[in-house]
């Protein structure tokens, strides 16, 4: 199972940087921050794989983990190229606490 969370995420990598190599309207910013959106919440996953949590714990949070890292990658792909005064990329970072948050609660919650 980890081993398919990992081929998969490379995949998905793959045909993402492929889609931005060929098509010119897709900045490299963009498709470069899709990339590690993609990164992280295969990590996410693979560490949920991979953990002693409960079951029941590990399907809700790599549901929430799914989600949540499809309102990363759309914030990601869609977001001005300059730092300077973006609100999206501060939303995607705010998600991704949340998204550390959660997991914390689950892995101190299922070890009382």
């Amino acid at each position: 199972m980890k081993n398919l969370i990992i081929v998969i995420g490379a995949l998905c990598i793959a045909f993402n940087t492929l889609i931005g190599l060929i098509v010119s309207v897709y900045p490299p910013f963009n498709f470069l921050m899709v990339d590690l959106s993609i990164a992280i919440t295969v990590g996410f996953v693979w560490w949920l794989a991979d953990s002693a949590l409960s079951s029941g714990i590990k399907i809700g949070l790599s549901s929430w983990f799914l989600f949540t890292g499809l309102v990363r990658l759309i914030c990601m792909a869609v977001m001005p190229q300059t730092l300077e005064n973006n609100i999206l990329l501060l939303v995607a970072m705010g998600v991704l606490i949340f998204e550390f948050a959660c997991a914390a609660v689950a892995w101190y919650a299922d070890k009382k």
